[in-house]
């Protein structure tokens, strides 16, 4: 009986091990695992304890590179498992949205206070917004933007506000021309009696420039055709800015990059041109330039007249961008700078003949830095040159730009003429004027900037000096004022002096200021925020 009773225990200790070693993973035992997938969900037996990942590859369950399992793949399987599987799908969904126009509201001088009269009708534009979609079984959990691409840009409305101009008036010597919007004026005898130079619009400012005696106004417009590259214009004259209605006429060379009247030639011009591009500079120089004389009657160029200078070319650095030319005073030389260099034109054999070289500006790339140029009577020339480095910078990179004069006759070079005056100085040369002994005097009115060695983003105060260099001043602001001073002073601005040489003109927070040599004083000619390019020439 003992003996039957322990054999009946062994008995039940044995089946309770069997039953346990089955329990166990790789005894032979059965795994119930469950998967949730799809919107639905199914039990598997399963009797290899592997990975979850090694599992749902076994039962043919296709997984995509974006879903969710839950738990991990890598989890080995147990009895009761329940695994979890999240469609992760990723879409980009796409729109066209308008753009608003936005209403500009600009004050002008030409029309009556409160008065408004409409420049440029509003178009709304429209632009593509793509947003990257994330659905999780088909239910989207976020929506993230991708891209915002402008089909057509929106064009703002324009309307001109009239206000009351600036009540400032000064005797003006010869005749002062300035663009207001994109329209030329002019100003004969006082301040107040200023005017258009003609009913026309759309300059671009690119050419602008008054014959010596105050007659002739040459500038370029943009074309009409919308379809034009930007920069693709139009040559354009008054040739009579004293005639009782003022006429523009339309001249033949189009795509100009700079013109100017050539001194001591009545009613002939010189022009470089440049072919459109679609780039972000907008152009691509000839560096060429020609000469024409001009019917005063009607602006058609006199047969037989045109003349090459300089054939096109690609010299000098960044010859893309061109270079600029200035005639001197007499007619007799022709003055250019491009990006490194600065010299004169042999005008028998049209070669460039450098007297001043520096390293090439690279800051600025793509768009080109390139000095202006001012003679004076006596055959001086006063720019700015890229100088030395200041530190540990590449001479391309160098900091410094300073005042240079140029003694064209002799070849004579003082790149130091004043030191760290700033990119932006458009040192200008006056007229000869009677000084305090009764000798002729000439001064060299300059942007000075207030940090020299950062002078591409400086402000900048307006300077003159002696035509040495000496008697330096700060004439605008005032000495002790604080102001603003200018900020980033436009090149194509400049400093244009008066014939007489006792007043010169400037554009600050952009409207036309005067500032008078003898009263030390500067007086505010425009209100409406719209001025630029002052040009003042005639008989003093």
């Amino acid at each position: 009986m003992n003996r039957a009773r322990r054999y009946l225990a062994w008995l039940v200790v044995l089946t309770a091990l069997l039953a346990a070693c089955q329990d166990q993973p790789g005894s032979g035992g059965r795994l119930n695992i469950t998967v949730y997938a799809d919107g639905s969900s199914r039990v598997y037996s399963y009797d290899d304890p592997v990975s979850v990942g090694q599992f749902l590859q076994a039962i043919d369950v296709t997984l995509n590179p974006l879903d969710e399992v839950n738990p991990p793949l890598y989890t080995q399987l147990r009895d009761g498992l329940r695994i979890t599987i999240t469609r992760v799908e990723e879409r980009q969904e796409c729109a066209r949205e308008p753009i608003p126009f936005q209403r500009q509201l600009v004050p002008s001088e030409r029309l009556r206070p409160d008065e408004q009269q409409i420049g440029q009708t509003g178009e709304v534009g429209e632009l593509e917004v793509c947003y990257l979609v994330t659905t999780k079984d088909g239910v989207e959990v976020s929506r993230n933007l991708s891209s915002r691409v402008p089909i057509r840009p929106a064009r703002d409305e324009i309307v001109y506000v009239g206000v009351e101009p600036a009540e400032t008036a000064i005797n003006v010597v010869g005749t002062l021309a300035y663009i207001s919007g994109d329209q030329p004026w002019i100003i004969e005898g006082n301040t107040s009696r200023r005017r258009p130079a003609a009913e026309i619009g759309g300059l671009d400012g690119r050419v602008f420039d008054l014959s010596p005696d105050g007659r002739q106004l040459l500038f370029t417009r943009a074309t009409a055709d919308t379809g034009d590259p930007d920069f693709s214009n139009e040559l354009w004259a008054v040739l009579d800015t004293r005639a009782r209605v003022p006429q523009a006429v339309q001249l033949f060379p189009n795509d100009v990059l700079s013109a100017q009247w050539v001194p001591g030639r009545p009613n002939t011009l010189s022009y470089s041109t440049a072919v459109p591009a679609t780039d972000q500079i907008g152009w691509r120089a000839y560096n060429d330039l020609f000469v024409v004389e001009l019917d005063p009657a009607t602006g058609e160029a006199i047969s037989d007249s045109l003349e090459q200078i300089i054939e096109q070319n690609a010299l000098g650095a960044y010859a893309y961008w061109g270079r600029r030319f200035l005639w001197s005073p007499a007619g007799d030389r022709l003055a250019w700078a491009n990006a490194n260099s600065i010299g004169t034109v042999d005008l028998e054999t049209g070669e460039f003949v450098p007297l001043l070289s520096f390293a090439a500006y690279s800051t600025l790339l793509p768009l080109v830095w390139v000095p202006t140029l001012s003679w004076s009577d006596e055959g001086y020339l006063v720019t700015i040159a890229h100088g030395a480095p200041y530190g540990t910078e590449s001479p391309e990179d160098s900091i410094v730009f300073d005042t240079a004069v140029i003694d064209v006759e002799n070849a004579l070079v003082i790149p130091e003429f004043r030191a760290k005056t700033g990119i932006w100085s458009s040192p200008t040369y006056s007229p000869l004027v009677e000084g305090t002994n009764g000798q002729p005097e000439r001064y060299i009115a300059f942007f000075q900037a207030r940090e020299p060695l950062n002078s591409l983003g400086s402000t900048y105060d307006l300077w003159v000096a002696d035509s040495d260099g000496s008697n330096a001043r700060r004439v605008f602001p005032a000495p002790g004022d604080p102001g603003q001073g200018f900020r980033s002073p436009d090149p194509e601005d400049g400093i244009a002096w008066s014939p007489s040489g006792r007043h010169l003109a400037f554009i600050y927070q952009r409207n036309l200021w005067i500032y008078d040599l003898e009263a030390g004083v500067a007086y505010p000619i425009t209100s409406d925020g719209q001025a630029s390019r002052p040009r003042w020439s005639g008989t003093p």
